[in-house]
């Protein structure tokens, strides 16, 4: 069970990743409000994900 909740971390890290690398070394201006939003549904996607593993590994 440690081992589900180790890799549900790890999708939301990985996500979360994702997101900084695009904010610090993305070349093209964007918006706060188009950030916000690419945050929201990167941890939203994040959750699903990690929810979906953790139901699938248990059955």
């Amino acid at each position: 069970m440690a081992a589900n909740w180790w890799l549900a971390l790890i999708i939301i890290a990985v996500l979360n990743g994702i997101v900084l690398w695009e904010w610090f070394w993305s070349s093209e201006p964007v918006s706060k409000t188009a950030r916000k939003w690419f945050f929201i549904v990167a941890n939203a996607v994040g959750v699903c994900l990690a929810v979906v593993e953790l139901i699938w590994l248990d059955l």
